[in-house]
């Protein structure tokens, strides 16, 4: 992290769709410079620090965590590279909650060969963050056996209008099912998005329908919103 930048924790639901419950968060950063997570990670990566920008962001996410509803797990976006750091184990051990790592798309696949090993020794799951892009295709899916597959937005939403859309994300449903992983898809901007989720009979959901990223001390007011609006159970309070 820049002398001059400092970030906070956000943290967006992820519904299940069945039940239409809130069951977890992701966690994601927010700088107060304006300028996106992902240009100052590129940034650090540059100056060779982006392992150490990676964990400190970790670290804040997971002690803010700690004021969530008490129900909901935690996901937290990591590097493979990051993974090797014991850093990271030590901040995950202090997490309240059950916890997964979203594995950056960019990964190289040859970075990829014990990171299943290594999630379950660190005791959380893992989750394919954008799916149906880059190197996160269905060879990854099967590789790596994870918990939950994160369909990417983009995918999503040109499954809605076109034929070679729609072959794609079933593609990715079946390499999914195939090694047992729940499926997610991101970018559910509206209530018909959300009824052709149902439609491709996929369990969980994320999107500014179903919940915006928020910071904890408007995670509260957000859920009540998004009970009145959506009717998913916030429960969690």
């Amino acid at each position: 992290m820049s002398e001059t930048a400092s970030a906070r924790a956000f943290f967006q639901p992820i519904v299940g769709v069945r039940t239409m419950s809130v069951v977890g968060f992701e966690a994601l950063a927010r700088f107060d410079d304006g300028v996106s997570p992902l240009d100052h990670l590129s940034a650090a990566e540059e100056r060779g620090q982006r392992a150490q920008l990676e964990l400190q962001l970790i670290e804040i996410a997971v002690d803010a965590a700690a004021a969530l509803p008490a129900a909901g797990f935690i996901t937290l976006n990591v590097s493979p590279r990051t993974m090797a750091f014991p850093q990271l184990a030590e901040t995950l051990r202090r997490c309240d909650r059950s916890w997964g790592l979203e594995l950056f798309e960019d990964a190289e696949p040859e970075e990829c060969l014990a990171i299943r090993e290594q999630v379950d020794e660190l005791g959380g799951f893992l989750l394919i963050d954008d799916a149906g892009t880059g190197f996160a295709d269905e060879k990854r899916i099967r590789q790596l056996r994870p918990d939950i597959v994160k369909i990417d937005r983009v995918v999503f939403w040109r499954s809605l209008s076109e034929a070679d859309g729609r072959h794609r994300i079933e593609s990715i449903l079946d390499a999914a099912e195939e090694v047992g992983a729940h499926a997610l898809v991101e970018g559910v901007e509206d209530e018909a998005q959300l009824d052709a989720v149902r439609e491709l009979e996929v369990g969980l959901a994320q999107g500014y329908h179903v919940g915006r990223p928020t910071p904890v001390d408007g995670i509260v007011e957000m859920l009540a919103d998004l009970q009145r609006r959506v009717g998913v159970s916030a429960s969690l309070v």
